[in-house]
């Protein structure tokens, strides 16, 4: 017996829906499950990456803070050293001074230069290690420091070969105080020296101090500081010079040989550890900074529990909505099959109508769209195209006048030679200084195609560039138009920031909106022609304005001038498709926003600009 299929559409119409709510449910329920399962995991594992991520970047940061309180402290070690030196012998000069005027007039010369050489030789410093000297400005030592003890002083040199002592004497002499640097003969340590004029019987005093000996003080008080650093139960710091541990605050074995001379991160060297070692040249230190990654495990048990007891919640409520689903969906297929099977057969007439409408109106429609795709490709194509030749065109006239002089030049520079050579001038040298003379020409010229060539490169990847610098950069490109048609060229940069940029589409943008100025005061004929360009920021946005002084957009044009094919010149010197695809370029490719509007004198386009 034939089945009529139409006859069973009503009762398909309840069969199917409760099998797809019956099917639709399960892989619900069983998807769910996964999913929360995979989340569970995934959330685990984030959870460790998170901790990691976060312990190391504050264990760069802290890492960073020591090195930066290091560098801090060292640099105050000279002007430490000057401080305390200055100190030093501004006392002895002051007792000096005490003593020669208390007793000058009541005991001989000899007597009193006894007394000052007797009083300063007790002044020592750093446990007797340095003590005051005293020179007179014939190199005779009147009482010498703890270096100079039994030396002949006029003919003691450093481990320079500098004659020191005659360089304390030129010092004294021209500014009567300050300050030398020099290395010890004896042990090569750096000293700092500081002398200064005495004013009696032609006498200077100075002292010294081993800057070594500064710093090596500076180091231990660093290192009990880093003692004293409070970190973490997990975390661990260490220092190292060399191969020598100086301080480390946990018992783990830390391989120095992995340490080396930059900033690294190393995993696996300690079980359940990642540290950080990071190095500073001048004390020759290793500054490792580490912590454990192991103490999420109790956070994540937690995280656990929480997302097992929400899954159990989710699975009862899946199932409670699925089974109301389909008792409420058996009920509507019920009710629904009886007017549905009414409605059907009228439906199939028209449906029958409308399918062969459908499908005359389809084979059209495919034909239609075709058509419109090609034509839309072949307009892209011929306005790129066009675009690209009027640029051809303004780069080969930019050239043109950039190499009209040096060609001038050249010209000059032969013409130079063959009248030297016809008049019997032509000497060696004179030709040499000819070939260099067209030699740096022709370099010139090569520079130039260089800069154009690049210009013409396509830009691959955006660059975080300063815009004053690209403005400058394409000015150079189009620089010989202007002057030639002496046209001034004004820049007024207050932005000074960074935007990130396709470079050369922006160079491009610049040199429309330069070129269409200059051609406007060139056709005007305007009195003082001048062309401003000017950054600024609003907004935390890039502003790059083009300002000419050549009478403004007439407004009726001012809604058209960004329209392709639209041209306010004649179809010999424009396109009409300059501001079209400068504004393709700076809103389409760039983020940003070109507009128009016109000044009290012309016109100012504005680009808009995110900061990078």
């Amino acid at each position: 017996m034939k089945i009529n299929s139409t006859k069973l559409i009503p009762y398909l119409i309840v069969i199917v829906p409760l099998v797809l709510v019956l099917s639709v449910s399960f892989f619900i329920t069983t998807f769910y499950i996964n999913k929360v399962t995979n989340y569970f995991a995934q959330a685990k594992e984030n959870s460790i990456h998170d901790y990691i991520d976060t312990q190391k970047a504050e264990s760069e940061l802290r890492t960073e803070q020591l090195i930066l309180l290091f560098e801090y402290t060292n640099n105050r070690v000279e002007p430490s050293i000057k401080k305390e030196l200055s100190a030093k012998v501004n006392l002895a000069f002051s007792i000096s001074q005490k003593i020669y005027n208390k007793y000058k007039g009541k005991k001989s010369p000899k007597e009193i230069k006894q007394r000052i050489k007797d009083t300063l030789s007790e002044l020592s410093y750093d446990n007797k290690q340095e003590y005051i000297f005293i020179t007179d400005f014939d190199a005779n030592a009147i009482l010498n420091g703890s270096h100079l003890l039994n030396k002949e002083i006029v003919k003691y040199r450093d481990a320079d070969d500098r004659a020191i002592i005659l360089e304390e004497i030129q010092k004294v002499r021209r500014h009567h105080e300050g300050y030398i640097r020099s290395r010890r003969e004896a042990d090569k340590l750096e000293e700092i020296i500081y002398v200064k004029e005495l004013g009696i019987y032609n006498w200077y005093i100075g002292s010294s101090i081993r800057i070594k000996a500064k710093q090596q003080k500076l180091e231990d008080d660093l290192l009990e500081m880093v003692k004293s650093i409070p970190i973490e139960k997990s975390d661990f710091i260490a220092v190292f010079q060399k191969d020598t541990q100086l301080y480390k605050s946990n018992d783990f074995h830390i391989p120095k040989a992995s340490l080396g001379d930059t900033d690294t991160w190393h995993k696996h060297q300690i079980k359940d550890y990642y540290y950080f070692s990071k190095y500073y040249e001048p004390f020759d230190w290793t500054l490792v900074y580490g912590f454990n990654t192991t103490t999420m495990s109790k956070l994540a048990k937690e995280k656990h529990e929480q997302l097992e007891e929400l899954l159990s919640t989710e699975l009862a409520f899946i199932i409670k909505v699925s089974a109301g689903i389909i008792i409420i969906i058996v009920l509507l297929s019920l009710l629904l099959s009886f007017k549905i099977n009414k409605i059907f057969k009228q439906y199939q007439d028209e449906v029958e109508n409308r399918r062969g409408e459908l499908e005359r109106l389809n084979s059209s429609l495919e034909m239609r769209v075709l058509h419109e795709v090609r034509e839309h490709r072949q307009k892209d194509k011929m306005l790129t195209q066009s675009s690209k030749m009027a640029e051809m065109g303004d780069m080969l006239s930019m050239i043109a006048h950039q190499w009209r002089q040096p060609l001038n030049q050249m010209s000059y520079v032969v013409m130079n030679i063959e009248s030297a050579y016809e008049y019997d001038e032509l000497t060696k040298e004179y030709l040499d200084t000819k070939v260099k003379e067209a030699n740096e020409l022709l370099e010139f010229m090569s520079v130039t195609i260089d800069d154009f060539k690049n210009y013409f490169s396509p830009d691959k990847e955006k660059s975080s560039v300063l815009v004053e610098d690209v403005i400058n950069q394409a000015l150079s490109l189009i620089k010989k138009t202007l002057e030639s048609e002496n046209i001034q060229t004004l820049c007024e940069y207050k932005a000074n920031k960074e935007v990130s940029i396709y470079k050369n589409e922006f160079i491009q943008v610049l040199l429309n909106l330069i070129k269409n100025a200059r051609d406007v005061l060139r056709d005007l004929d305007v009195e003082n022609p001048q062309i401003i360009i000017r950054t600024s920021i609003e907004n935390d946005k890039i502003l790059v304005e083009v300002i000419d002084n050549g009478k403004g957009i007439k407004e009726e044009l001012q809604s058209k001038i960004f329209e392709p094919y639209f041209s306010t010149k004649d179809e010999k010197n424009g396109t009409g498709l300059g501001l079209y695809m400068s504004k393709m370029i700076i809103e389409g490719h760039l983020g940003g926003k070109l507009s128009a509007s016109n000044t009290d004198d012309g016109a100012n386009f504005t680009i808009t600009l995110p900061m990078a």
